[in-house]
């Protein structure tokens, strides 16, 4: 540690030390605004002020929320926004960072909860979660680096109180200890008054009202600080970490940034360097490691799915048989044919489009509707009315559809990614991997449907723009905008539609034994007239079909497989290594189950990279999922379920609904034991998700049910390729 006299004297440092260590020789003026705006925040905060606002993103979109920093002025927006923002950080090298992340935001909130609802502070904190994309807002890296570590440990008294503690007493005094040392860093004391968080000092004695009043104090206690002075100080313990932990890799100079930043201290760096590691050795006055390069910008990606068509190009230029040229590319794609993998399903994703669009064009009254010809979720047993179960084997042809049932029957899954596992649901990976622009063009001719046919429409056409505004958010993004004149001429048409008629449901109801009375309940309406939306829709699909349904489809594969690629290079950025298959699966999973059937080796060949292994293959499925859940239902002993969701809140009707569940999710249990090549336990299933009281509990309901899963395999002449149970 002599070697680096700066560095070790700050590790070793008081906090009043080392702040002066950093004022003598010139270094605390680049921490300046930083500390200022950490004070104003916390200011706020316990004045009870709300420093950040936590909008949800739109239902079904991932790590969509919004979170904003309140209350700056424009000098610290300023500041968020050149240290703060993804780009700019990992221009500066900072590749660790990944693009969402999980914000438990609502600790900043938490004092303001406690002045203003503290009887609910707690609960309200909690649920403050944000799930957001760091790319959207440099107040989420501001937030996560710089302000929630702060308040965590401010907090900690409160927060550790409130979520009680089992653990034994030389645990709990250890964990009071740590609270009470980080409170003296920053400058802070427990009083008599707020002693009485501390172990032993009579928290439990306490009734609820009482503790109110404890938090309430602790709160007034800390506005008295100086906010300046604690936040100086954290940043001092906080840098003082990461000093400490380079040092002790500095047996051969200047250790790697990546050998240094551990998740807890990545965002030290974050924090108080904007991310640059040199900044950082900079000030600690260590010279860069030997072999550091801090990338500045990732390679471009370079995609190899093309190859069939070029190959009898190259074989003219290179002067060769095509057949050879088709030969290496079916060596270097590691498969039998030239053909890429994501070739052959762009392929299939067109002729599906085109089936798709001429089934919608010749619907008419009278048909069965269409909900069911887009698989969008996995089978579920239900009551009542719901989508027709693999309407699209009626409707398309079976050449078609056999291929959708091949290209998609594989996944993998990231925790196992070594086994590529059965996809219970080919034709809803289908409808994934085409993405937004059916589950748009479909929908809109659905609620053409039901705003004729009946009984009801999720929204009527006049809110079909409102309702839809995320998909056509995203398509424009894609750059294959919808015209908007649809909404326009399909609002304009509605006043050429029949009037409403009722739509009756007929219930039979026994008259004495010998005669029935047939009733006519009114369930919704209909009105004449759907052949004008249907006209007006398939005019406006077919239009952006022909301009934009090519283009769409290699946004998608492209846009996959770039980010893809974007992701390894910026692991092996922050790694100085390639990423391990579990490590790859973890980013690239839904590429691969997309476009290559769950196989990450030929992802890997299609970014131009080695797969450090190969995948096996395991299907213990037998047929479609839909009778394999349905089979694994009645072998529950489930009954027939419209009948008992007669009398919903039955005894019957909720251990119908557990076994329901259960059935559904039993390809779920097939997958992992398929991955694990047993079958797997009830902690690796999930059990704790599912109810079993249906059985007494889970000490008799889990053995049933895999009893159950295993009678449904032997019947389909599959048991005996079915693993044994884990090895004990």
């Amino acid at each position: 540690m002599g070697e680096h006299p700066f560095a070790s004297a700050l590790a070793t440092a008081e906090p009043d030390q080392f702040l002066r260590l950093e004022r003598d020789t010139g270094r605390s003026s680049r921490f300046v605004d930083v500390d200022q705006l950490v004070a104003n925040v916390l200011v706020a905060a316990l004045a009870g002020h709300r420093p950040v606002s936590v909008v949800a993103g739109p239902q079904g979109s991932k790590n969509s929320d919004t979170l904003a920093l309140s209350g700056l002025s424009r000098q610290e927006q300023a500041l968020v926004r050149e240290a703060y923002s993804l780009s700019k950080q990992q221009e500066r090298g900072a590749w660790y960072l990944t693009e969402q992340m999980s914000l438990k935001a609502g600790v900043l909130n938490l004092p303001a909860n406690l002045r203003h609802h503290p009887w609910h502070a707690m609960t309200l904190s909690t649920d403050e979660v944000a799930r957001v994309h760091l790319g959207a807002t440099p107040d989420a890296i501001a937030a996560w680096s710089l302000l929630i570590p702060l308040l965590d440990d401010l907090m900690a008294p409160i927060t550790v109180r409130a979520a009680g503690s089992s653990k034994q007493d030389s645990e709990q005094e250890e964990t009071w200890g740590q609270i009470t040392a980080r409170y003296a860093t920053m400058g802070l004391v427990f009083t008599p008054q707020s002693r009485i968080f501390l172990y032993g000092a009579g928290w439990h004695r306490l009734d609820r009202g009482g503790q109110v009043r404890a938090r309430l104090a602790l709160l007034d206690e800390l506005t008295r600080a100086d906010p300046l002075q604690v936040a100086s100080r954290f940043r001092a313990a906080r840098i003082q970490a990461l000093i400490s932990a380079t040092l002790k890799k500095t047996r051969s100079g200047t250790p790697l940034a990546r050998k240094v930043l551990t998740k807890a201290l990545q965002p030290v760096l974050s924090a108080y360097f904007a991310g640059d590691w040199l900044s950082y050795l900079d000030y600690v006055e260590m010279p860069p490691g030997s072999g550091e390069e801090i990338v500045t910008a990732l390679p471009e990606a370079k995609l190899f799915v093309g190859g069939s068509a070029k190959a009898e190009a190259v074989a003219v230029q290179q002067g060769i048989d095509v057949s050879d040229v088709q030969a290496m590319l079916a060596a270097f794609l590691g498969q039998g044919s030239s053909v890429s993998p994501v070739e052959q399903r762009v392929d299939v994703l067109r002729r599906w489009w085109s089936q798709f669009d001429a089934v919608h064009a010749r619907q008419a009254p009278g048909m069965h509707p269409l909900w069911g010809l887009i698989e969008d979720g996995p089978y579920a047993i239900r009551a009542g009315m719901g989508p027709t179960r693999q309407l699209y084997r009626w409707l398309l042809s079976p050449d078609l559809v056999e291929e959708v049932d091949r290209l998609w029957d594989g996944v993998t899954l990231p925790r196992w990614p070594e086994t590529i596992v059965s996809e219970p649901y080919p034709h809803r990976l289908m409808a994934e991997t085409l993405g937004i622009a059916g589950t748009f063009w479909h929908g809109v001719a659905l609620t053409a449907w039901f705003v004729c046919e009946g009984p009801t429409s999720r929204t009527p056409l006049s809110g079909l723009r409102s309702y839809y505004r995320r998909h056509l958010k995203e398509l424009e993004q894609a750059g294959t905008p919808v015209h908007l004149s649809l909404f326009d001429e399909l609002e304009h048409a509605e006043r050429h539609l029949g009037e409403p008629q009722p739509v009756y449901a007929h219930q039979q109801n026994a008259n004495g034994g010998r005669t029935s009375i047939s009733m006519g309940v009114v369930i919704g309406e209909r009105r004449a007239g759907f052949e004008i939306l249907r006209d007006i829709i398939t005019r406006h699909r077919q239009g952006w079909s022909h301009r934009y349904l090519a283009e769409y489809l290699e946004n998608r594969w492209k846009t996959e497989l770039t980010e893809v690629s974007y992701e390894l290079n910026k692991f092996v950025a922050a790694h100085g290594r390639l990423p391990t298959y579990k490590q790859f699966a973890r980013f690239a999973d839904a590429a691969a189950n997309h476009w290559f059937n769950g196989d990450l080796a030929s992802l890997y060949a299609a970014i131009g990279e080695r797969a450090p292994a190969t995948s096996r293959r395991v299907d213990l499925l037998p047929g479609a999922a839909h009778d394999f859940v349905d089979a694994v239902y009645a072998a529950l002993g489930g009954l027939p379920f419209d009948e008992v969701m007669k009398n919903p809140g039955s005894p019957l009707a909720n251990s119908c609904r557990h076994k329901a569940h259960l059935a559904a999710a039993s390809v779920t249990y097939l997958q992992i034991a398929e991955a694990l090549g047993r079958v797997p336990e009830i902690k690796e299933f999930g059990g704790d998700r599912h109810e079993w009281d249906w059985a007494d509990g889970c000490e008799h309901g889990w053995p049933a049910y895999q009893q159950a899963i295993e009678q449904v395999l032997m019947r389909n002449g599959a048991g005996r390729n079915f693993p044994g149970p884990p090895h004990r």
